[in-house]
């Protein structure tokens, strides 16, 4: 891998148009093919996107010999389902947010990407951005002690009606998997661990999926997190993290954070700032490529038993609520 890696996107979304747009900014990694269910939508994406090759199907797409990695950009119904074919035809996967359904899902995509030898990843680029790296850094040194305290947010005011993918039960909708997982995402990195309690309370949709939610976390070593998370009303979507000798802000928004706060005890605080160019994918995408070029079948940033636990942790929740999506 001391080439350029070569990507495939399947499918033709936002989240897509942005990742491909994004490869553009990386330094190791160029789009070469695009599928989609309609031979169309992948021609009119690939001729937006330097007339890479594309494809009607994603079965072609995984089939490709001059593909590398695909980047899976369909609803979060689907992604099981992707990414196993991608898999299937040894192919090395980066699965967006949620990586699945449900923790049983999880593990089926786990299980065939060991099975195949394939790298695999959950796309939850927020992790990837010099800022959060910053961030891991100065917890590691202790700057601000031990951590005992989270509180993060992020909320979106979707406008669109019922028929939206955010608050259709069909494609995965709700707060919990698209918005609420960064969030909770983030407590998981700082602390380590998934939490040993979770109290929460939801308001649901008229389409049956939540819309707002507060949950509370409390791990084994006592230290808490508190997340908010809403599709119809906009929140600060910032994020702070309290130790016991001081406390470090991400500001908005802290998905794609550009700028830190550092106020450790006894001292004036500090703002830092990261600018980046782009959506800010693309440093995702380079580390998928070290990654790759080390051999390595998952990274050590977002490892797959840390996105089973995040899911499982979903799963949980999910059960307070009662919430079951078609086919669970």
């Amino acid at each position: 891998m001391t080439n350029k890696t070569k990507w495939g996107v399947m499918g033709c979304g936002g989240i897509a148009d942005k990742y491909a747009r994004d490869l553009a900014f990386t330094r190791y990694g160029k789009l070469a093919a695009v599928g989609s269910r309609s031979k169309a939508k992948a021609q009119t994406f690939a001729a937006q996107h330097g007339g890479v090759r594309a494809y009607g199907s994603y079965e072609d797409l995984a089939a490709d010999p001059d593909v590398d990695i695909i980047y899976v950009a369909t609803p979060h119904p689907c992604h099981m389902e992707n990414t196993l074919l991608a898999i299937k035809h040894g192919k090395h996967v980066l699965c967006e947010k949620s990586f699945a359904m449900n923790a049983k899902q999880t593990r089926r995509m786990i299980a065939a990407a060991q099975k195949k030898g394939v790298f695999l990843m959950e796309a939850m680029w927020t992790r990837f951005f010099p800022a959060m790296g910053r961030l891991r850094k100065w917890l590691a040194e202790g700057r601000i002690g031990k951590v005992l305290a989270v509180e993060a947010d992020f909320g979106i005011h979707f406008k669109m009606g019922p028929q939206h993918r955010i608050f259709n039960p069909a494609l995965g909708g709700g707060a919990l998997l698209d918005l609420g997982i960064y969030p909770i995402s983030l407590a998981s990195m700082i602390y380590g661990a998934q939490p040993e309690t979770i109290v929460s309370t939801v308001h649901k949709h008229s389409t049956g999926v939540d819309d707002r939610a507060l949950i509370a976390f409390e791990y084994a070593n006592g230290a808490t997190a508190a997340i908010s998370t809403s599709s119809v009303v906009c929140m600060k979507n910032e994020a702070r993290i309290f130790g016991a000798e001081g406390m470090i802000t991400v500001h908005e928004m802290f998905l794609r954070p550009n700028q830190l706060t550092l106020k450790m005890e006894g001292k004036p605080p500090k703002t830092f700032d990261f600018p980046f160019t782009g959506h800010g994918m693309h440093f995702e995408a380079d580390h998928v490529h070290q990654c790759l070029r080390k051999g390595q079948t998952e990274s050590d940033i977002m490892p797959l038993n840390e996105t089973l636990g995040i899911i499982q942790t979903m799963d949980k929740i999910r059960k307070q609520w009662k919430l079951k999506y078609p086919g669970e």
